[in-house]
């Protein structure tokens, strides 16, 4: 039996919508040419709206995201990412 990764109790995440993604979406901070921080999408690094919610690590699951080793009855040849099946996280840039 896999050993579960214990969850964060105090964690929480930043997601905001993506426009591109259709979705609310897991952000990240990155930096423009003049060096000021924006907040990204996980999936396809578009810049996301300022209105940033931060989930609880059970939030973040719900919403398609998740902790610890991938599921076992992802085959060897599936491609990763998110769970909601919508593709985008194929096209990331970087």
């Amino acid at each position: 039996m896999p050993t579960l990764t214990p969850t964060p109790r105090d964690a929480s995440f930043p997601i905001a919508d993506c426009e591109a993604c259709g979705k609310p979406v897991l952000t990240y901070v990155a930096l423009n040419d003049d060096g000021a921080e924006r907040r990204v999408c996980v999936h396809c690094d578009t810049a996301v709206a300022d209105h940033l919610k931060w989930v609880s690590p059970g939030e973040l699951e719900q919403a398609g995201y998740y902790f610890g080793a991938p599921p076992a009855d992802v085959g060897a040849g599936e491609k990763g990412g998110c769970s909601t099946g919508c593709g985008s996280c194929a096209v990331k840039k970087h």
